[in-house]
């Protein structure tokens, strides 16, 4: 009876954010109806479930039982660890103040809500996957699609409306966040859910809404770092779970020796692969960090900028670029001063907006690595530690 579970995650969809939002007080509707559906939805997933003899919310398909070596362990070792990364890079990026109330009957209604989101979500995905993967030759395929139903059911639908890319930053903004970090994290759970049931999963994605709904003071990184972390991290989850726990096998697998290669490695190959050509350029940006204050106010030490790969006849006076040559020890990102013409050359005279005087090099186009497009603040203090580590340690880059 999986098609019911998936008829009342539809309706639910339509009721939340189309019904309700027009036809009920905002009140009402986000912290009494909302709620009350999931808890509806639990429980007709607990009913069939309990009806068809699965259980849903806690199973082993691990062999080993020592701590950290079960599901629910690594769950709250991963979302320990991924809270843990997003505090530490706060410290860099800086905190704000939560958006939600922390009045005692704030708290309580923030509660029941998250609770019954948390519950019917994560059972309905113990059903679904465990209901998908009885037979082992679909399961991973089940694993990723399911992951992908409960990234969609989260997106709300005026954000489709990015999607027409008007505005390029918030649909990338929107694809990071909304789809790629959320499905990383969905991928995550829904394979948690499939080793341990509801339980690894509500842990790992109860971590990370607690955090959200319950911290006072928030990280408040760039939307880049936060899809950074929201990707990388479920990525290295992943391996872990690989590298400590082994599933059970029939008899029948064991004797073959044959492996097969499961789409959540795929794609998570695939994320790393994606972070890669971003860090060489191989999109048309690529990340460079300030290590000097000769830009100052616009750039300070330790932020990254996104420089676009730019011909020399795109640039114009009040640009920044970064350039390097046979003279300099590494790249330098400064403001275009003057452009003139000397023969059959195009020079360039830069700045620093903190300098007094222009740079006494000219920059030719040969120079030019690209223009900056973006600034993430603070970010880059991260490679300047550890870079600022390893060579204490007497290793030159």
């Amino acid at each position: 009876m999986w098609y019911i579970i998936l008829v009342i995650l539809g309706l639910n969809y339509l009721l939340i954010n189309l019904v309700l939002p027009s036809n009920v007080d905002s009140f009402l509707g986000t912290y009494i109806l909302r709620p009350l559906l999931w808890i509806f939805l639990s429980v007709i997933v607990f009913l069939i479930a309990k009806y068809e003899g699965l259980n849903i919310w806690k199973f082993n398909k691990t062999k080993k039982r020592g701590f950290g070596e079960k599901p629910i362990h690594l769950a709250l070792i991963i979302g320990g660890f991924q809270i843990s990364l997003l505090i530490f890079i706060g410290v860099f990026a800086g905190f704000g103040k939560s958006p939600y109330s922390f009045t005692p009957i704030g708290i309580i209604i923030n509660l029941a809500f998250v609770i019954s989101f948390l519950i019917g979500i994560e059972l309905s995905r113990a059903y679904l996957v465990k209901k998908g993967s009885k037979s082992r030759k679909y399961s991973t395929l089940n694993i990723v699609l399911v992951a992908l139903l409960f990234t969609l059911i989260q997106i709300l639908p005026y954000k489709l409306g990015l999607l027409t890319f008007a505005e390029p930053i918030a649909a990338l903004e929107f694809l990071a966040i909304s789809l790629i970090t959320a499905f990383s994290a969905s991928l995550l759970a829904s394979y948690l859910s499939y080793l341990g049931g509801a339980s690894s999963s509500i842990v790992y994605m109860g971590m990370l809404m607690f955090f959200e709904w319950f911290s006072p003071i928030l990280p408040n990184p760039h939307w880049i770092m936060l899809a950074f972390v929201g990707t990388i991290v479920p990525v290295l989850g992943y391996m872990i779970i690989q590298i400590t726990i082994q599933p059970k096998q029939t008899k029948k697998l064991k004797k073959s020796t044959k492996r097969s290669t499961s789409p959540q490695g795929t794609i998570i190959a695939i994320f790393c692969v994606i972070i890669v050509f971003f860090s060489y350029g191989y999109f048309g940006v690529s990340p460079t960090v300030i290590y000097s204050g000769s830009m100052r106010p616009v750039f300070d030490t330790g932020d990254i900028v996104l420089i676009s790969d730019v011909s020399a006849e795109e640039i114009k006076v009040g640009d920044i670029i970064q350039f390097q040559n046979q003279n300099m020890s590494m790249p330098v990102v400064h403001r275009v001063y003057e452009i003139y013409e000397e023969g059959d050359n195009t020079i360039f005279i830069t700045k620093g907006d903190a300098n007094s005087d222009p740079d006494r090099a000219p920059v030719l186009p040969n120079h030019i690595m690209g223009k900056v497009v973006f600034n993430i603040p603070k970010m880059g203090w991260i490679p300047i530690t550890f870079k600022n580590i390893v060579k204490s340690m007497g290793v030159n880059f």
